[in-house]
């Protein structure tokens, strides 16, 4: 109450706009909701109940657990309990995100119930058999899964999936279930890496149908007539093996329908939703183009180095693409006191202290947080924003408060000053705010930014200049302790050296200077000369001359 009414006091004598900073409100209730492991054990116990409830209500009597609930209910639990060790052990990270977990066996359930249901239409419109296993949905959790989280939580729901699944069937059909679920499973798990665009989801899907025909040949399902057969049988091997396209290509189409629900509920994006973000078109990357038009081509660049870098690890490339677009769109907010936007004109950090310089550099990290809070973008961009310099010391600043203070503390000596005209200077005044990068991708972008800034600078720029610069770089961030947070071996660093230095090279490569043709040089005195200047023409002094060709 009395910080409100503080704050409309300052705001009428014009010392306040009234606005305030966006912070994350983090307590403990919200970091146990979030990651703890009271929560992740409740969600299991509850979908083993869930799942044993499931199998005892639904099953018919020639099921393998028809008669027997708490049986079901104690082999349900112990697969549970080996599911949560399998994936703590194999996935630890992601098994602290209680969303990631409740996702999981949220896709599992549902591939249960579609189960149910493809078994219901199976026995109602087709009694005679046949089609028992080809309209299965098998692909649903494990492309869901694979697109949503990654292909290695992928196969921890083909598997888990397929044992659950096999306990609702028949007990005869148990075995012919799990084998079909898996195959089909991993074959669709494999034909989704990187998908990029819908239409390779659909494709993904009708070949997890083709998949499933074979299969369904090798275990004698669907059955070979012969050339002696009658039209009737060949109609019915083609009923079965379009029937087993069909449903797995509705299954994936089903799953392209439904990821922007799925990624609004859990506060994931795919690389097919950020494909569609990566439109340069976007109001504020347009706005940039005319207010910072500096800013707006370092971005791009250094969305080249990202994009590269993180294909070169297996991170996500196409979020570096797009995270780096918005990364410094907070410098809209005062464009000009940027270096790449000032050019050769009026330095207006020439005016200031470093202290004011420092806080309006700074200034830009939390101007780009609220700019992208208040246009919606992408929870990640965000954090990338707030990210990208981490906790880092703007050295330039820090350096001349230094070289300020000793002109000063000089001039004291000579008498020429006051003691307390001395300033203190503080590194932490001139540090990020922060947080340091937390993921791969926020690092690549972090290190990105910084050798893109600092190659400007480069004078006649060689291989050996260039690693070097990029060395230092990561050297110093490593030494200040940048990249504490982010999940980056020293292998991942060394292979992100070698491609910012590639990138580098090939954007920075040098041309040679054309020659200026003087007036009346085309036109020789003499035949003599007209003879030796042909003989010293590039075109025609073979491989020496072809050499020195400036390239377009």
């Amino acid at each position: 109450m009395f910080h409100f009414f503080s704050q409309k006091r300052l705001q009428s004598r014009g010392f306040s706009s009234g606005q305030k900073r966006r912070k994350p409100n983090e307590t403990a209730a919200t970091a146990m909701m979030r990651s703890g492991w009271q929560i992740c054990g409740l969600l299991f116990i509850l979908f083993a109940a869930l799942v044993s409830s499931w199998i005892v209500f639904s099953s018919s009597g020639t099921s393998i657990f028809a008669g027997n609930p708490i049986q079901a209910f104690v082999v349900v639990t112990v697969i549970c309990a080996t599911f949560m060790v399998h994936w703590h052990v194999s996935l630890p990270q992601t098994f602290r995100q209680n969303s990631t977990v409740t996702l999981m066996l949220t896709i599992i359930l549902t591939q249960l119930l579609l189960v149910k249901l493809s078994e219901y239409v199976a026995t109602t419109f087709a009694p005679g058999g046949g089609f028992r296993f080809l309209v299965e949905p098998y692909i649903f959790a494990p492309i869901v899964v694979s697109l949503l989280v990654g292909r290695r939580h992928g196969t921890f729901a083909v598997v888990y999936a397929s044992l659950f699944g096999g306990m609702t069937v028949a007990n005869e059909e148990a075995f012919l279930f799990i084998i079909f679920s898996m195959i089909c499973g991993f074959v669709a798990i494999y034909l989704t890496n990187q998908v990029r665009k819908r239409s390779r989801l659909v494709m993904a899907g009708a070949y997890s149908g083709l998949a499933c025909v074979f299969l369904a040949f090798t275990l004698g399902q669907i059955e070979w007539p012969g050339f002696d057969a009658g039209p009737g049988q060949w109609e019915m091997l083609g009923k079965q093996a379009l029937s087993a396209i069909l449903v797995s290509t509705l299954t994936a189409i089903v799953v392209s329908g439904l990821l922007p629900l799925i990624e609004a509920a859990f506060r994931i994006t795919t690389d097919v939703s950020w494909i569609e973000l990566a439109d340069l078109n976007h109001p504020l990357l347009k706005k940039m183009t005319i207010e910072a038009p500096g800013t707006y081509h370092h971005s791009l660049v250094v969305a080249t180095l990202a994009e590269t870098a993180a294909e070169a690890i297996g991170a996500r490339s196409v979020m570096c693409r797009v995270c780096s677009y918005f990364h410094d769109i907070g410098k809209m907010k005062k464009p000009a006191y940027f270096v790449e936007n000032i050019g050769d004109g009026h330095n207006p950090h020439d005016e200031l202290t470093p202290n004011m310089s420092a806080l309006i550099v700074m200034a830009h990290v939390k101007d780009g947080v609220d700019m992208a809070i208040k246009h919606k973008l992408n929870a990640e961009i965000v954090n990338v924003i707030r990210e990208h310099h981490g906790t880092s010391l703007i050295r330039f600043f820090y350096h001349r408060a230094l070289k300020l203070r000793d002109e000063i503390r000089q001039q004291f000596e000579e008498g020429k000053a006051h003691e307390e005209d001395i300033p203190e200077v503080k590194m932490e005044s001139f540090r990020y705010a922060g947080p340091k990068p937390r993921t791969r991708e926020s690092a690549i972008i972090s290190l990105a930014d910084s050798v893109e800034s600092a190659s400007r600078s480069l004078q006649k720029p060689t291989v050996k200049k260039i690693n070097e610069l990029i060395d230092d770089i990561f050297r110093d961030r490593l030494n200040d302790g940048q990249l504490d947070d982010a999940a980056l071996t020293l292998s991942d660093l060394a292979t992100i050296k070698n491609s910012f230095s590639k990138t580098l090279r090939s954007m920075m490569h040098t041309r040679i200077e054309y020659p200026k043709i003087e007036e009346g040089a085309d036109k020789p005195k003499s035949s003599k000369k007209k003879k030796s200047a042909a003989t010293e023409s590039p075109s025609t002094s073979g491989k020496e001359g072809s050499d020195k060709v400036p390239s377009t």
